[in-house]
């Protein structure tokens, strides 16, 4: 029997694969969470992703949510909400914190050149929003860290290459700044030959590998 010349072999084929498209049954798609680890983690990430969107305003329930990201593997993702986030709470007071977590979304993600941008603009956000929004005791590791990060990039050395001694860079720079300080300014009521109390830890704004 021969097939008319308006059909073809292919063309019979092709209407045989259409009909089974159609009719075949849809196949089963199973969804699950991209967060891993414990349900309490993730429950624990999905509330504070609730609450930053809900007050986009807040720069401290931006930064919770960015430090969340980056602590769960989502490094281009905490960048994303630090930074977006950011720039729409121009003229919070508490905007520097959103800018401080990018800083060290960036430092996490070992873009130290993004890092140091955005950590200036977080102590120039601080420094704009008073001693109510950004107290001395969160400026002053702020500013810390900001050191860190400029006392390892103009010691020269590669954080890809040599992470641990960008990071000693920035803590024997900060550990001297500290040094000289306490040196100076010796504890009121402390005897004249005493030693200085020891420098308070320096902060470590690049992750050991």
């Amino acid at each position: 029997m021969k097939l008319p010349r308006a059909f073809s072999l292919v063309d019979v084929g092709i209407a045989a694969l259409v009909l089974v498209a159609i009719f075949l049954p849809a196949r089963t798609m199973y969804a699950a969470s991209a967060v891993k680890g414990d349900k309490q983690a993730q429950f624990a990430l999905a509330v504070a992703e609730a609450r930053a969107e809900a007050s986009p305003q807040d720069g401290a329930l931006t930064a919770d949510l960015t430090r969340r990201l980056s602590a769960a593997g989502f490094k281009d993702w905490a960048i994303e909400v630090a930074v977006d986030g950011a720039d729409k709470m121009k003229g919070s007071p508490s905007r520097w914190q959103a800018l401080f977590a990018a800083s060290a979304a960036y430092t996490d993600r070992v873009d130290i050149k993004e890092a140091v941008d955005y950590a200036n603009r977080a102590v120039s956000a601080c420094e704009g929003a008073g001693p109510v929004a950004c107290p001395e005791w969160q400026a002053v590791p702020l500013d810390l860290y900001l050191q860190h990060l400029e006392a390892g990039v103009a010691s020269g050395i590669d954080p890809h290459r040599d992470p641990d001694g960008f990071r000693g860079a920035g803590e024997n720079a900060i550990r001297v700044i500290r040094t000289k300080s306490v040196t100076t300014e010796r504890t009121p009521g402390a005897p004249s030959g005493s030693p200085p109390p020891a420098p308070a830890p320096a902060p470590s704004p690049v992750p050991a590998p």
